[in-house]
């Protein structure tokens, strides 16, 4: 995967057509940016992949985030069987958890 010079690592990424890797790229992307304009200062996001082993047809997959800022580090977790919805819902979390952090400070 390639984040365009941004502080964004990826372990574990699963195996995926061209068309949900910029998918997934572009939510981590616009997300950075996000995250970026509310912190408004250095920080580094890993984001961990995990699929896990079914009988049936279907895969179910979790991601795993973590926001490392000057000070403190943020955590969020989602499991789901559609890989993008599950990235998307860990995002979420983690941006509500960047904004109620910010305004404590």
């Amino acid at each position: 995967m390639n984040f365009e010079n941004k502080s964004i690592e990826a372990s574990n990424a699963p195996e995926l057509d061209s068309f949900e890797t910029s998918k997934i790229e572009s939510a981590l992307i616009q997300s950075f940016d996000k995250l970026h304009r509310i912190v408004n200062n250095e920080m580094n996001l890993h984001v961990h992949f995990k699929q896990h082993e079914t009988n049936g047809s279907k895969t179910k997959h979790s991601v795993h985030l973590k926001l490392t800022l000057p000070g403190h580090t943020l955590v969020a977790s989602e499991t789901g069987w559609v890989l993008l919805a599950v990235l998307q819902k860990a995002l979420n979390v983690i941006e509500r958890e960047t904004v109620e952090s910010v305004k404590r400070r």
